[in-house]
């Protein structure tokens, strides 16, 4: 059966478009847009707008269009209203204005909805409030804090995937025999396994200072002196606890998964790389990991991520070694929605893994799969593949940030995981090779292995960006 999407908004005629594309390509489901005249009786009908339009159809589906696409569109006025409406526990961003006693009526072969599933997932997808909220912490990043969906509770919910599957809920009602589309074919989910690398090896310099800082500022002088020793002991033996891409790869390939390393091109911020990839011992690396079956990827430095000259420039600096750039990753997770992209569009970076956030786990795009985000300046999608951030070892660990222990932080990894499971996604978890040493966290190797397993054992699996690109697009045409 034929499935029609009918809405009469020209002025916001892309946004919804894309909106919509994003949600039916994820169910695999072929539509086509067309005005009320050319609708044949046999067709199921989306609609969406402010009325019903009264069409002649067996199935149909009306949304009921909400205030965002409207006179102030981009505008502090348009921003949700809280707290949020739910239903069946899922909240609301925006809520269509149709005269309905429930979020939900049926009658006979249509349903009504004031859950404007598309003006929501927008919200979310395109970072809409990152846009006309100024708020920024001392790095000049949009803070969890200041996000609709940790101020209602849902940042580690894919809200979009719940929009998604009430929309599937919706159609499959009608027993039409639309069948959904497995975007992994055989697999249940995948992850992007990621490793940024700050710090490429150890250096004793550093490591007399974290002695000094944990004495000091943590005030923890017995853990300082057992460092200190444990340090000393490997330093006779010669072993530097940073160099263990070899035993990271190791551990991914006895399950048939690879990973992505990103590392630094350039950089003169204070907290940017204090290695070269020009070093004959790194490039030596580089190629050590491109031959193992993993990614090299780009660690943008500290001040590239709103500055096109630099970022080409340590994008150049990678690719003189290593062959073209796929994947980006920015340092301290610093991103600007307005800037960022396009200049990833200039340089020609495919995909980006940088949208998460470095106070908390969850899904900031409110998504658990890859997406083109869209420019609300130039009113079109980016030409870029965003596969956000959901989690990564320092949120976890980091006292700055939650400072949990390695139990409690498998609990939340575990927790996101079996999220993307459910939803049949995709996420990206990053652990930097300096949380997976054997000298200040040992805990977590064993972590990051039992986030192996567990995506092993429940049919999934892990890779990088650039091979979970590839495996989408040959699973399923219609995506993107």
């Amino acid at each position: 059966m034929k499935t029609v999407i009918h809405f009469t908004d020209e002025v916001f005629f892309k946004p919804i478009k894309y909106t919509f594309n994003l949600i039916l390509s994820t169910l695999g489901i072929d539509y086509e847009i067309l005005n009320i005249n050319n609708i044949k009786t046999d067709a199921l009908v989306i609609s969406y707008g402010s009325k019903r339009p009264e069409i002649k159809a067996n199935y149909h589906i009306h949304i009921y269009q909400s205030k965002l696409f409207g006179d102030n569109y981009m505008k502090p006025e348009s921003m949700p209203k809280l707290p949020l409406k739910r239903y069946k526990d899922i909240p609301i961003i925006y809520e269509g204005n149709g005269d309905l006693s429930e979020f939900v009526v049926r009658n006979g072969n249509v349903i009504e909805t004031n859950i404007d599933i598309i003006a929501s997932s927008f919200f979310m997808l395109s970072r809409y409030e990152e846009y006309l909220v100024d708020e920024r912490d001392q790095y000049d990043r949009f803070p969890a804090s200041a996000s609709v969906a940790y101020k209602e509770g849902f940042l580690t919910r894919p809200i979009v995937n719940e929009y998604i599957e009430l929309l599937w809920e919706w159609i499959d009602s009608f027993n039409l025999g639309f069948k959904r589309k497995r975007l992994w074919g055989d697999k249940d989910f995948f992850v992007c396994l990621t490793h940024d690398i700050d710090v490429a090896k150890w250096n004793i310099y550093n490591e007399v200072k974290e002695w000094g800082r944990i004495a000091l500022k943590k005030r923890k002088p017995v853990s300082a002196i057992k460092r200190m020793k444990k340090a000393l002991g490997l330093m006779i033996r010669r072993i530097d606890p940073y160099w263990n891409y070899k035993e990271i790869i190791e551990i991914e390939k006895q399950y048939g998964f690879s990973s992505s390393f990103y590392f630094f091109g350039g950089g003169n911020h204070i907290l940017d790389a204090t290695y070269s990839v020009y070093d004959k011992e790194i490039t030596n690396l580089l190629h050590e990991i491109k031959n193992n079956g993993c990614e090299v990827g780009l660690h943008g430095s500290f001040n590239s991520y709103n500055n096109l000259e630099m970022l080409q420039s340590e994008k150049e600096s990678l690719e003189k070694i290593v062959g073209e750039i796929y994947s980006i990753r920015q340092h301290w997770l610093r991103f600007d929605v307005k800037k960022t992209y396009a200049i990833y569009e200039k340089i020609g970076i495919k995909c980006d893994v940088t949208l998460g956030y470095a106070q908390h786990e969850g899904f900031r795009a409110g998504i658990c799969l890859p997406y083109q985000p869209y420019s609300l300046d130039e009113d079109r999608p980016y030409n870029v593949m965003e596969i956000p951030l959901t989690v990564m070892d320092g949120t976890l660990g980091n006292s700055q940030y939650e400072g949990l222990t390695a139990e409690q932080a498998w609990l939340k990894i575990e927790s996101l995981l079996a999220s993307v499971k459910r939803y049949n996604g995709c996420i990206v978890i990053l652990f930097h090779n300096t949380y997976l040493d054997v000298l200040g966290h040992s805990e977590y190797m064993d972590l990051y292995k039992r986030c192996i397993n567990f995506i092993s054992d429940n049919n999934g699996l892990g890779a990088s960006p650039i091979k979970i690109s590839k495996h989408l697009f040959s699973f399923n045409k219609y995506y993107m």
